[in-house]
């Protein structure tokens, strides 16, 4: 993984420890994180996992409220202790080693006589791959896509490190080897689900290596327990918490096939990018360069998926012409091991990710991996040494010159330091005190700053209407009902015609002149009101 010659050693070190300081002084300079989902559910799922308030609120970061809290905890913790420009600089850190697995993935798979020269290029390749627009955007922002690729570089590279056991070694050893990495990708999936993309690239990618069929079946097979494994000890807690309450271990997901009677019976899948036919699939990683926004909420530009997409493409018709025409070529600079590995495991997660999310955020890791992933299949092409490295860097360049990150929403720093502030209105009773959530907008990340007794219903969201016959909605209207305390709105000013529509369904009504604006660093657009009881009407679909 290191250069034996000592100084190059040293500046290889030094590399490890500058560039994700560098990323870290980068989440600073972008600013501070304002993103919708961050507004949404992120801030406020770990608070409810903190303070217990699965059966208190209803719904209050809509879909997403019953995601699996697991990772937004230690960041909650650490926002919350640190000042806000400290906590971007440690979560931009964090975030910027992703670079030293990528520099590791790329030592394993290169081949140089001289090791100065592998060493150059496998930091090449890594400074290449996190530098993509994607990757760039997420810098400092709360999303985890590039903290779970930490777990899946983790997995390659112990797959990549034991080569030469997992291909011919002691098979109980490359058994338990395998299983590990299936561990570690499998920890990724359970903090976050669409990492199971890259666990059936990480462990089917294993039936692409050299070696006999039925010991490469076995490995694969071996690290798919592994992932199980990971994912429970990350995920099954959270989805016993569900099960025991919704009868859903995914809920509300799935519920056209679980049934659980608290949700429609709806995936529930976000497929609004999904590619309508095959030639929208086929084409998509160029319409993507162009577009950005068809794959996700923001505009940005690169290059390195497209890249990828055409060097795996066309790397089975050039070894069919070099086996064909006998092309004389110099060693290839890259492990065959790694290199077939590598393209496996990348080709099966995109297709898995085609056919399942079509999310470019979920897509990072492969963003950050396809720089390798083009060195290591141009290795084995019919030319030159000279032409291949040629080519090679020269799509690098292109990668690198054509990359635009997006912008996933940014403010400026707090004056008070801290990474959230919402100042509530004075309740005189916060213990008899109900607050009703209406509209789309991303408003759930205010709940922390109130009073720990004041509980949170949303009868309106992406999850639930007025209208939907389900048990969540028969609670959730009796609660509303039984309320003898004071009853308050929280909404977007800009969704005003929301409440209109879904109060009086649960004979509520907003006070003439109560709405107030609820100061946040965050939304400048949120406003609270007081609410009276009036005539119930029907829903209306």
């Amino acid at each position: 993984m290191l250069p034996i010659d000592r100084g190059l050693r040293r500046a290889v070190l030094a590399l490890f420890a500058l560039v994700p300081l560098v990323f870290g002084g980068i989440a600073v300079f972008l600013g501070q994180d304002s993103n919708w989902d961050l507004r949404n559910y992120h801030w406020y799922d770990a608070y409810a996992a903190l303070a217990g308030r699965l059966d208190q609120d209803m719904g209050a970061a809509q879909t997403p409220t019953y995601y699996n809290p697991t990772l937004d905890v230690p960041f909650y913790l650490l926002a919350n202790a640190l000042p806000a420009r400290v906590f971007a600089f440690v979560l931009g850190a964090v975030q910027g080693c992703n670079f030293i697995l990528l520099y590791v993935l790329a030592w394993f798979t290169l081949r140089a006589v001289d090791e100065r020269w592998r060493a150059a290029g496998a930091v090449a390749v890594a400074l290449t791959g996190i530098f993509g627009g994607g990757h760039m955007a997420l810098v400092g922002a709360i999303f985890y896509d590039n903290i779970v690729s930490l777990f899946v570089f983790a997995a390659m590279a112990v797959i990549l490190a034991n080569m030469t056991l997992l291909r011919a070694g002691p098979f109980g050893a490359a058994l338990l080897r395998t299983a590990f990495a299936g561990f570690l990708v499998g920890c990724g999936v359970g903090l976050k689900l669409p990492t199971q993309i890259f666990a059936i690239g990480v462990c089917f990618g294993l039936l692409f290596v050299p070696g006999p069929f039925v010991r490469r079946f076995f490995l694969s097979f071996a690290c798919g327990l592994g992932v199980i494994g990971g994912f429970l000890v990350f995920g099954g807690w959270w989805m016993w918490e569900l099960i025991t309450h919704f009868g859903n271990p995914l809920f509300p997901y799935f519920n056209d096939i679980i049934r659980s009677n608290w949700a429609l019976p709806e995936s529930y899948r976000d497929d609004r990018f999904l590619p309508k036919n095959i030639v929208a699939a086929l084409t998509l990683p160029f319409r993507l360069f162009v577009d950005g926004t068809i794959a996700g909420e923001v505009g940005f530009r690169d290059a390195r998926v497209l890249g990828a997409y055409i060097v795996l493409i066309a790397t089975p018709p050039m070894l069919l012409i070099a086996r064909i025409k006998k092309f004389g070529r110099s060693e290839p600079f890259a492990e065959v091991f790694a290199a077939r590995y590598l393209a496996a495991a990348a080709g099966l997660s995109y297709a898995v990710w085609l056919l399942l999310f079509c999310i470019y955020r979920y897509l990072i890791p492969l963003e950050m991996l396809a720089p390798l992933l083009v060195v290591a299949c141009m290795a084995f092409w019919p030319l030159t040494r000279q032409r291949r490295l040629s080519l090679a860097i020269g799509l690098l360049g292109v990668m690198v010159l054509t990359m635009q990150p997006g912008n996933w929403g940014r403010m400026p720093w707090s004056a008070s330091g801290r990474f959230v502030e919402v100042t509530p209105p004075a309740l005189a009773d916060p213990a008899n005190t109900l607050v009703i959530m209406t509209g789309f907008a991303p408003t759930a990340f205010v709940i922390p700053s109130f009073p720990r007794a004041v509980s949170f219903l949303r009868p309106q969201s992406y999850l639930v209407d007025p209208a939907h016959a389900t048990r969540f909605n028969e609670v959730l209207r009796a609660r509303i009902a039984a309320h003898t305390g004071e009853i308050l709105l929280l909404r977007a000013a800009y969704e005003k015609g929301a409440a209109e529509r879904v109060l009086p369904v649960y004979g509520l009504g907003i006070a003439a002149g109560s709405c107030r604006p609820l100061p946040t660093n965050l939304d400048g657009e949120l406003e609270m009101c007081g609410v009276e009881r009036i005539p119930q009407t029907e829903p209306v679909n």
